[in-house]
């Protein structure tokens, strides 16, 4: 039987005592999971899964660790996703967390249909962010991805550090698949990589030699144009595959 498992800001202490849920997950420990006493569940605190045993369910709730859950491995892949309309963008964040990047950085480009005032992006943000603890409670994470603010192209090499970048771009010629352009730059394996894939209307020409210009890499998704939404997933998970994920060689 598969645990329930909550996110938490400190660990539980080792002797047992209160574990620090939200009033909102105490709510659906007790009144909708209906777990009490006896019962165990799976806390996760800065990174690290632990079994713990209920000992008191109320207001407050109360256990003790008895035993730590291996976690799944980091793979270093940030996805850098051109805002995508409607629930599309939504989609994106619950199946990049479940397979396993580390980052989602929403892009606000030129071909962009969805454009966000301050009040806007800040209400996505929480959206997704919430979106992003679900997927990786259902997926059984060690951690949940960081949802950054929503940047530009201006703006993404500061927002990447160190990460080498790779721009899916549907018009680039002769251009390597994803996991032959990770394999071919030979990158140490605790370099991050940044996938990046344009809205709706794609990458102009001039973005895409802009971010050549700062040292990305154009990259291939194959013969068929996929839709944003898609692509996002796609490319990702095709990053996490060379970097040895999904089943890959470091798997």
């Amino acid at each position: 039987m598969t645990l329930h498992r909550f996110f938490i800001s400190a660990p539980v202490p080792d002797g047992g005592g209160v574990v620090p849920l939200s009033a909102e997950d105490v709510h659906h420990l007790k009144d909708v999971l209906r777990l009490g006493q006896g019962d165990e569940i799976i806390v996760v605190a800065a990174g690290e899964a632990v079994r713990v045993r209920l000992a008191h369910v109320g207001e407050t709730v109360e256990g003790a660790p008895v035993g730590v859950v291996p976690g799944g491995a980091s793979f270093g892949v940030t996805l850098v996703q051109g805002l995508a309309k409607g629930e599309k963008m939504d989609a994106v964040v619950r199946q990049a967390t479940e397979i396993g990047v580390s980052r989602i950085v929403p892009l606000a480009s030129e071909r962009s249909v969805v454009r966000l005032d301050e009040r806007r992006a800040a209400a996505r943000l929480e959206r997704w962010r919430r979106i992003a603890t679900e997927a990786a409670k259902q997926s059984q994470r060690a951690g949940v991805p960081e949802i950054a603010p929503v940047s530009n192209i201006e703006g993404l090499p500061g927002e990447l550090g160190g990460a080498r970048m790779f721009v899916c771009w549907e018009d680039a010629e002769d251009a390597p698949g994803i996991d032959a352009a990770i394999t071919d730059a030979a990158l140490d394996p605790a370099t991050p990589v940044a996938v990046v894939v344009g809205p709706e209307g794609g990458f102009t020409a001039e973005e895409v030699r802009e971010m050549v210009g700062r040292g990305a890499v154009t990259v291939s998704l194959g013969s068929t144009v996929l839709r944003t939404e898609t692509a996002g997933v796609v490319a990702a998970a095709l990053a996490i595959h060379a970097r040895g994920g999904l089943g890959g060689r470091g798997e």
